[in-house]
């Protein structure tokens, strides 16, 4: 199920490379399927392409919660929250971590 998301999300990047939306979907599916290092490297791609936007950055520290790095989880996601983001998903992530 994840493997048609990634073929379909590759397709999407090397048609629009520089959609960050893309990039984030793209890392989404990634770490569904546990496979951190292909996912930071999604979200890395999106943080460069839309460094104003707090979401790869906030995905960054979820990725990072979700493997255990305690201490880069915090460093992301208050990167993330500190962008000065409303956004309800980071005060969650915020309080899992």
């Amino acid at each position: 199920r994840y493997d048609l998301a990634q073929r379909h999300f590759c397709r999407a990047t090397r048609l629009d490379p520089r959609s960050s939306e893309c990039w984030v979907a793209f890392g989404c599916s990634f770490a569904a399927c546990d496979e951190s290092d292909q996912a930071l490297a999604s979200f890395r791609a999106a943080q460069r392409l839309n460094g104003g936007d707090h979401r790869p950055t906030l995905y960054m520290g979820m990725e990072y919660l979700r493997t255990n790095h305690l201490s880069l989880a915090g460093h992301f996601l208050r990167g993330a929250c500190g962008m000065g983001s409303s956004d309800p998903l980071c005060a969650n992530e915020m309080g899992v971590w």
